[in-house]
């Protein structure tokens, strides 16, 4: 079987990412800094090196074995007040992991590489008409942290590399984001904390969708190319609550905050990350073949607050 290497596959994409590797009969290998997270990948029977993208190690020599290899590695900041301090080392440190990652397979026999970037890359798109992947672009929230690591490509790809260039909407599943601000408040009937005056839309992808369509892109993605993965349907960002609510049949209380107290909370990368609208069109994804098993949040949102409520249950 094919071998593909995927860096941050014990993430919340990654795992994802991984499952789809599987699902299709590729043998994912998983990069990881953590022995606890490997021990527990060895335990499925999935391939483990141990290592970090910025030192040299193991993990460069199966660079050199494998036909695909997917780069989901990002420093960590999930959950953290994202200073602008923060996010210029996220990006100093991204931009290295890019640059280590795509240096081990130059001279390579790798067939096609997907490297994940993110919408924020595009910047507020409106709430007209669905942005495309050749529009142009101005970063908004992480996109300007993301953005020189998104510019490295073209001198690897002008290189030889088979590079494609994926940007994930907003990936909901039952963990995560999802989780922490909209699942665990209205099933315990707290309220949901909004920005005042904002109701943006955004584009959602179903967290197993958006694994499925990574791995689609190793055989059907055309190199050098950049592919939006998103659903067939953009939601404003309220009514996507108010769904969880009426699946769970529970009454979704609201605590609404002014701007500037959330840039004080959040700071102000996720604050303006979070007042922008990412209205995408998932057209170049279906082209090259993807079906979607939720086409939109009207089918996957169901599916994935049943499937958290049964986990709590368990608990």
């Amino acid at each position: 079987m094919s071998k593909v290497l995927i860096a941050g596959g014990t993430g919340y994409i990654g795992t994802a990412t991984v499952k789809a590797a599987l699902d299709s009969g590729l043998t994912p290998v998983v990069l990881t800094r953590s022995e606890e997270k490997a021990e527990v990948l060895r335990k499925k029977n999935i391939e483990v090196v141990i290592g970090d993208l910025l030192e040299k190690g193991e993990w460069q020599e199966v660079a050199k074995s494998v036909e695909y290899a997917v780069f989901l590695a990002s420093p960590p900041t999930w959950g953290k007040k994202v200073t602008r301090k923060i996010a210029l080392a996220f990006q100093k440190g991204h931009e290295e992991m890019t640059k280590k990652f795509l240096d081990a397979f130059i001279s390579s026999p790798i067939k096609k590489i997907i490297y994940i970037a993110g919408t924020s890359y595009y910047g507020d798109t409106g709430n007209g008409t669905p942005k495309k992947e050749e529009d142009t672009n101005e970063p908004k929230g992480w996109g300007p942290y993301i953005a020189p690591s998104v510019k490295l490509l073209s001198n690897y790809i002008s290189k030889g590399l088979p590079i494609v260039t994926a940007f994930p909407g907003q990936v909901y599943g039952p963990d995560s984001w999802m989780q922490q601000l909209f699942l665990n408040p209205i099933y315990q009937g707290k309220p949901v904390t909004g920005l005042k005056g904002y109701n943006p839309m955004f584009s959602p992808i179903h967290i197993d969708d958006c694994g499925r369509a990574i791995i689609h892109l190793l055989t059907n993605g055309m190199d050098g190319e950049r592919y939006i993965l998103v659903d067939d349907l953009p939601i404003p960002s309220h009514d996507f609550r108010n769904l969880i609510g009426d699946v769970m049949q529970k009454t979704v209380r609201t605590r609404e905050v002014p701007r500037w107290l959330c840039n004080i909370l959040l700071g102000p990368v996720l604050t303006e990350y979070a007042t922008a609208h990412t209205n995408f069109s998932n057209e170049k994804l279906k082209a090259a073949g993807f079906v979607f098993e939720y086409p939109t949040y009207r089918e996957g949102i169901p599916q994935v607050v049943n499937e958290w409520i049964e986990k709590q249950k368990k608990y």
